[in-house]
Order: C-alpha cells, then structure tokens, then sequence
C-alpha cells in the first residue's frame, strides 16, 4: 500500500511518517529533505530556495517529480510532501492520503524547536513560505492546498501524540483496504 502524508508546515508530518514507517516496515521518502537539500546545495535558506523557485519553475517540476519517481512506482511506502495527496490524485497512483495540520501556534512552536529563531522570526518565515508555496502550487500545477476533497483522512494534530495519530492512519488503512 502507498500512502501520503501531507500537511502544513510543522504539522507533525515527519514524525507521523517516520513513526509510521518503523511501525510497518515501510520505506519513506519524504519531498521536504529531497528539497532542503537542493536549498543547501543551492547556499539558499528554504525561504530563499521557495522565492528563487518563483521565478524558476522548471526546479520545482524536477523535485516533484524526483519525489513521485522516488516512491509512486513503490508499493509499501510512503510519500511525505505537501503535494504528495494532490499529485498522487490527480495522477490516478492509487494510495491513501492523509493531510494533517495544527494551529498556527502549535505549528510555529514545533518549527522554532526544529529551526531555531524567535516566535515573531517563525511567523513570519511561515506565513512567507505559506504564501509562497500556495502561489507556486497553483500558478505550476493548478493545485489547491486548501482543496480537502482528496483526502481519505484528515488529522488535527494539536493535541494528539505521534502514536494516536498513527493509530488514525493505521485505522483508516484497514477501511481503505477494505473499500
């Protein structure tokens, strides 16, 4: 079985993967170190990769599609990005998507832990990066991040542990199997 993990940024995505590929014995490529590492090899910040990308959409065409390439013709694996669900979708690679987001609040507290800089210094990265992404996913390939409809699970992750929300998704890879 495929499945995407999707979200927002600091949504708990990585850790959900991560704890839901030990847990299964899958393997996991995840579109966000696939991109964090062109930034750095680029010497760009992940704010300064996604403004560069603007004007360079051919770049992002190539990561996602070395995303997909990497684990859509995979079985057993799962697919950690923001457009994983959508292109997975639209592309008609069966798979069960999940999305899962947070509160701004908790988002930018789990990024300042990971990152690194001040409350104020996160929001405005997010909301940065938020707004740019947004733009680029539309303006590229006419996909819409606030659009839920393909989704098999959604997953509010405020106050739920890595565990409960594997659970979640183990639950709902049981129902979608059987569907």
């Amino acid at each position: 079985m495929r499945i995407t993990i999707s979200g927002t940024p600091g949504s708990g995505k990585s850790t959900a993967a991560r704890t839901l590929a030990r847990q299964l014995g899958y393997a996991r490529v995840n579109g966000g170190d696939i991109y964090r590492a062109e930034a750095k090899r680029r010497g760009m910040t992940v704010n300064e990769f996604g403004a560069w990308l603007k004007e360079h959409p051919e770049w992002d065409e190539q990561l996602d599609a070395q995303l997909m390439h990497e684990g859509a013709a995979r079985d057993n694996v799962i697919l950690e990005g923001r457009l994983t669900g959508l292109m997975t979708k639209r592309d008609g690679i069966a798979a069960l998507r999940v999305w899962m987001s947070a509160s701004q609040d908790t988002r930018i507290g789990r990024l300042a832990s990971r990152d690194g800089g001040t409350s104020e210094e996160v929001r405005k990265r997010l909301r940065e990066r938020e707004e740019s992404e947004r733009e680029r996913y539309l303006r590229t390939y006419g996909l819409d991040l606030s659009d839920m409809s393909a989704y098999d699970l959604v997953v509010e992750t405020d106050a739920r542990s890595p565990d409960e929300i594997v659970s979640l998704i183990i639950a709902a890879m049981q129902q979608h199997g059987a569907s």
